[in-house]
């Protein structure tokens, strides 16, 4: 029987961002992705908080009914959430946790980031409702988010053309800054009763990797940098980023 991997997506993205990563790994294991609440072809949550998410990931893995208990990997928010989810349930799935593009932020950074996203909220709640989600779905919002994401720039052009296809699939402008909101506010935790392994770009501009190896070497665990990759490792470097999360699981 193959084992289970659930893969979660991030923030203004839909499970199509980790496909290249879970056909590299659906030769040894089952893999699944699910599009996030309010994302790609979901329903939106009721409650678009964190504790939202948590409870709504609980629900989908009890209801696969598996006979052994998954791992889980996150991307990005998607790290976010799983770590938090696993604060609370930690005993759903296999210890042995996968947290890719983990956002950790300095106390610095985290106020910068909350006025950053007080910023945007406001200058977007200024738009009309339509205006709003056009704008926050636009090519002209996902080449900017891909620019400053990509490091390798020689896939620019085929990231460009990822964002552009499934960037802006999320049902509502409210819905996307819900999300933003989490992102922005929140970080990753270090879930108790797990064994988590972090997987980061050298140059992810959303994330500190000075504090990222702090927090890996304070709690023992593993941590993996990949060269001359950002934020967006899953389109970048997804048969690598597979290859380390065989290792992180086995």
């Amino acid at each position: 029987m193959k084992k289970t991997i659930i893969l979660i997506h991030g923030l203004r993205g839909t499970h199509h961002g980790l496909l290249a990563i879970a056909q590299a790994l659906s030769g040894k294991y089952k893999v699944l992705t699910p599009d996030l609440p309010g994302s790609g072809v979901r329903a939106e949550l009721a409650d678009k908080t964190m504790d939202g998410y948590v409870e709504w990931l609980h629900s989908y893995v009890k209801d696969l009914k598996l006979k052994q208990k998954p791992y889980i990997v996150g991307h990005s928010m998607g790290s976010i959430i799983v770590s938090h989810y696993l604060e609370k349930y930690p005993n759903d799935v296999q210890p042995k946790v996968v947290l890719m593009s983990p956002i950790f932020r300095s106390t610095i950074s985290q106020k910068t980031s909350n006025v950053a996203f007080a910023l945007a909220n406001g200058f977007l709640h200024l738009m009309p409702k339509t205006l709003r989600h056009k704008f926050l779905a636009s090519k002209a919002a996902s080449f900017c988010i891909s620019h400053y994401l990509t490091c390798d720039k020689t896939m620019q052009k085929q990231i460009d053309q990822l964002h552009y296809r499934y960037g802006g699939r999320f049902s509502s402008a409210d819905s996307l800054m819900a999300d933003m909101k989490i992102s922005m506010q929140q970080q990753t935790v270090i879930p108790p009763k797990t064994q988590p392994h972090l997987i980061i770009g050298e140059k992810d501009k959303l994330t500190s990797l000075k504090l990222a190896r702090a927090t890996a070497k304070t709690h023992r665990i593993k941590i993996d940098t990949i060269p001359n990759s950002g934020h967006l490792i899953n389109y970048e470097r997804p048969a690598e980023v597979a290859e380390l999360i065989v290792r992180a699981i086995i």
